[in-house]
Parts: C-alpha cells; sequence; structure tokens
C-alpha cells in the first residue's frame, strides 16, 4: 500500500478501535499498540509514542462525554489520576533494559490474564449505584502506583489494567469505565513526554489518526452511557483482549 492508502486505512481503523475503548474508558493505546505493529512499525521509537498519544487524547474524549453525564467518582479519579502520572514515567525509563521480545510476552500475558477476569466478573445490578468505600478507594491508590510503573514500561497508559482492577474492587462496570477514562489523560501524556527524545513520527499520520480516534472515542463514550449494560461492557472487553493476544502470538511465533 502507498502512504496514503496506509493513513487512510489506519484512520479507519483506529477510529473503530477508539470507539472500542471509549465505551470503556479506557483511551485506544492498548488495542492500537499491536495494530500499528502489523504496518512494520517500531516498537519503542514509532508504536509507543504514538499509542501514548492517541490514548490520552481519546481518554480526554471520553472523560468530556461521562463528564456530561454525571458518571465519573471524582473522589476516586483524582487521587488514581495523580499517582499513575508520577509513576508512568518510571515505567518508560526501565524501558531501556527490556527486549522488544519480552515486552510483547508481557503484553500477550497481561491481555490473557484480564481476558479470564473480565469473563467472568463479579455480579452487578446496573440499576444499583456502586457502593464504594474510601477503603476501597485507597485499595486502588495502593494498586495503581504498580499499574502506573508496568502501563509506562508496555507504553500503553494504565487504562487497561485500571478498568478491571475497579471492577474487581466493586465498582460497577460502567462507574469504572468512567472513572478511568479521567485516570488514564495525563499518565499517557507523562510517558509520551518521556518518550519524547527517542521518539520518531509520521506528522501526517499523527494528524489524522487522532482527528479519527478523538471522534471515535466520543462516539463509543456517548453510546456505553446512554445504551450498554455492565455485562455487556465486560464481555466486549474480554473478547477483544483474547483477539489481541492471539494475533500477537501468531506474529511472535511465525
Amino acid at each position: 500500500m502507498d502512504g496514503w492508502t496506509v493513513y487512510l486505512v489506519l484512520s479507519v481503523v483506529l477510529f473503530g478501535l477508539s470507539f472500542l475503548s471509549g465505551m470503556m474508558g479506557l483511551g485506544v493505546a492498548f488495542i492500537a499498540t499491536p495494530v500499528l505493529a502489523m504496518f512494520g512499525m517500531d516498537l519503542k521509537n514509532e508504536i509507543m509514542p504514538l499509542s501514548l498519544w492517541l490514548n490520552g487524547v481519546t481518554a480526554i474524549s471520553s472523560a468530556v462525554a461521562f463528564a456530561r453525564k454525571k458518571m465519573i467518582d471524582w473522589r476516586t479519579a483524582i487521587p488514581l489520576l495523580i499517582v499513575t502520572t508520577i509513576a508512568a514515567p518510571i515505567g518508560v525509563w526501565l524501558l531501556q533494559f527490556t527486549s522488544t521480545n519480552l515486552l510483547w510476552w508481557l503484553y500477550v500475558a497481561v491481555l490473557l490474564f484480564l481476558a479470564w477476569r473480565m469473563a467472568f466478573p463479579p455480579t452487578q445490578d446496573d440499576s444499583a449505584p456502586s457502593r464504594v468505600t474510601d477503603v476501597t478507594r485507597w485499595k486502588a491508590a495502593g494498586a495503581s502506583s504498580g499499574i502506573g510503573v508496568f502501563a509506562g514500561l508496555l507504553g500503553v497508559g494504565p487504562g487497561f489494567l485500571m478498568m478491571p482492577t475497579l471492577v474487581l474492587l466493586g465498582f460497577a462496570a460502567r462507574t469504572a469505565a468512567a472513572t478511568n477514562s479521567v485516570v488514564v489523560t495525563l499518565p499517557s501524556f507523562s510517558a509520551f513526554i518521556a518518550h519524547l527524545p527517542e521518539a520518531r513520527f509520521d506528522w501526517t499520520l499523527l494528524v489524522m489518526t487522532t482527528i479519527a480516534a478523538i471522534a471515535g472515542a466520543q462516539w463509543g463514550s456517548r453510546f456505553m452511557a446512554n445504551r450498554v449494560k455492565s455485562l455487556t461492557l465486560t464481555r466486549i472487553f474480554a473478547v477483544a483482549l483474547v483477539l489481541l493476544a492471539a494475533q500477537r502470538v501468531f506474529a511472535l511465533l511465525g
């Protein structure tokens, strides 16, 4: 494919992926990373910086939509935002000591573990509000430090780990998605900034995919806020993770 065909294909694909990630308040990096790898891009210097940038802008787009619906638990979101923003650059620093193959296998392992956990979520009643205590918030804050470092290492932002963590701690999936959309924003950009000294950008691709990703995330978050129930959301998440893990295993062994 020529350059403009690649730009258009990736823009359309990332619009769809951002729609899905916007539904879950995750930012798009955890899905975009293996997709960008299919186009022969370098993981550490091209994919990670672009994915983190797209992760941040899609998370902001989703957070705006969720905030308008008053779905965000701000007492949880703000502390987690601070902790993960500080922790994410530490993971980027550790990247220099980690091989690319090891990163991909870590990525596959995390995807499969999360898929299993999300395929069998705690029973939830979408009509009832989340019962979240301060103790639960402290547990989430403790987990978020490690999540921020690990996500910075993988170059995908903390959302793909933070979302299921909040669900496992007792948040309804809809509340977890909305709250997570806030938590994802600044850590994505702090990790992105840490990548800048070694990053390589195709600026046309960056602009086109940014526009497509923002639009997709906005539509996805609005769709979830109005129509999708928590159990449906977790099942969509689990299926997406399994498909991504299978693609990466095939690429690593092929």
